[in-house]
């Protein structure tokens, strides 16, 4: 792409400018499995202190087997701070975070938007809606698990007789009105998981501090306590392998295996890996054939160096989710935050879907002389717009300047220069951010051309060079 823009120099000495913004990729390497390939994993990472842990979500890629991004930062607004649950909007552009702790007698969830990496909107209830719950979210899960009912079904945390449970959230309606108590009136019933059968018929809820695993009726109850699984450890998320109806359910040290069609327990697997002793979450693969179990590592004092860690088990393996393996074979692990020791809840994006190259363009808005020694040392403002077109599909984030040359002897200013690079941050889609460089033009002719570079990278955290690199 060659965007041509000229101005006289009888006006502000400045001439014609021009931006070279054509697209090349870094590629990573080979993944461990094609199916693990088209896996992006949102992390909630959970309580933000102020000092050693900032709230935000974590972009992990299991083809590299890494974080390679960061966004819903806590900086960014108000209930980003403890992210919980994750759960994708039925717009795909949008995901939904639960918060944990906010003011008592209160709730949130946030909005937030993937194209343009910011906070959305939110969604308060107030305790009269959400039944005394003091102390915030934790799971997300649409009705029926279909998003496209618009009616959002999230866990209580509170620990307060009969408030543990779920309940109607219904971001596009009223306040809430329908609740599910599944911990049999238990006064230590915090409930944390949330998942459904292949029919949709079913809830399975885990009750943290009741360890109790019940199947509930979906939606609005009542749960069936003659089928209630017991624990020997705090039970936290759950996730379902929907074609074979067997649930993972996060139990610290080990994985709780349920066959939901009875239901009972056919295998508690000693979780094995890096940091295992603190599972707080489980998320099925979209292939099927492979399970994430999350470690969130403890308590919310411990210092940034005591991270996570994201553990990959084969589970069956098997592209295209056909076979599945009640005793989970760790194939990989690796820390999966750097910011914060409390992190809970995962999201699973298709790569493709939310990847891509962005589609930078660059405009010029003004060209002035800076002040009076500015024109008698000949150095030239000129201003800058780059965008993120409306084009794309895909936020640019990290955007930086990494230099700008010219022609007929102008060069960068060392006040530009010294800049360098110079970073733009988040440009997400349909927007802009200004840039603004200085030029030496003693001598020069009655225009010249800028050829400007920089570089961005998308959700995948994939680097692409403008112009390509060689």
């Amino acid at each position: 792409m060659k965007t041509s823009l000229k101005v006289s120099l009888i006006a502000v000495m400045a001439g014609a400018l021009a931006l070279v913004l054509i697209l090349g990729a870094s590629i990573g390497s080979a993944a461990p499995n094609a199916a693990l390939v088209d896996d992006l994993i949102l992390i909630g990472n959970g309580y933000a202190d102020g000092v050693n842990n900032t709230g935000e979500v974590n972009v992990f890629d299991v083809n590299s087997m890494s974080v390679v991004n960061v966004i819903a930062k806590s900086s960014e607004g108000s209930g980003l701070a403890n992210n919980h649950g994750v759960l994708l909007d039925s717009n795909p552009r949008f995901i939904w975070n639960s918060n944990n702790t906010l003011t008592a007698g209160m709730s949130r969830l946030v909005k937030y938007d993937l194209m343009t990496m910011a906070p959305a909107g939110t969604l308060d209830r107030a305790s009269a809606d959400v039944y005394a719950f003091t102390t915030g979210l934790c799971g997300l899960e649409w009705n029926y698990n279909d998003s496209s009912t618009g009616k959002l079904w999230a866990t209580s945390m509170s620990a307060a007789t009969g408030n543990g449970g779920l309940y109607d959230y219904n971001p596009s309606g009223p306040p809430a009105t329908g609740y599910v108590d599944n911990t049999d009136g238990a006064a230590n019933g915090s409930t944390c998981g949330i998942a459904w059968n292949t029919s949709g018929g079913t809830a399975y809820a885990a009750a943290m501090l009741a360890r109790q695993t019940t199947p509930v009726a979906w939606p609005g109850g009542p749960p069936d306590f003659t089928k209630t699984i017991a624990s020997s450890s705090n039970l936290h998320m759950v996730d379902t392998y929907k074609a074979g109806n067997i649930a993972y359910v996060a139990a610290q040290a080990k994985i709780n295996i349920v066959d939901i069609s009875t239901p009972t327990i056919s295998e508690v697997a000693t979780v094995v890996g890096p940091g295992a002793a603190n599972i707080h979450d489980t998320k099925v693969s979209h292939d099927g054939g492979f399970l994430y179990a999350h470690n969130r590592n403890g308590a919310t004092a411990i210092a940034p160096t005591e991270t996570g860690t994201l553990l990959v088990y084969d589970i069956g393996g098997v592209v295209g989710g056909t076979g599945t393996k009640l005793a989970p074979v760790l194939i990989g692990s690796a820390p999966d935050q750097g910011s914060s020791s409390v992190s809970c809840g995962t999201q699973l994006l298709s790569k493709a879907a939310y990847t891509g190259k962005p589609v930078l363009t660059l405009s010029k808005t003004g060209v002035v002389w800076g002040s009076l020694v500015d024109y008698n040392d000949r150095v030239l403002t000129v201003n800058y717009s780059v965008g993120n077109s409306g084009s794309s599909t895909v936020a640019a984030l990290q955007t930086t300047i990494t230099g700008s040359t010219a022609t007929n002897g102008v060069t960068l200013n060392s006040a530009s220069s010294s800049l360098l690079p110079i970073s733009l941050g988040t440009i997400g889609v349909g927007s802009s951010k200004p840039l603004q460089l200085k030029y030496n033009v003693a001598g020069t002719g009655s225009s010249f051309w800028t050829s400007t570079t920089g570089t961005a990278k998308d959700l995948g955290g994939t680097t692409y060079y403008y112009p390509p690199e060689a």
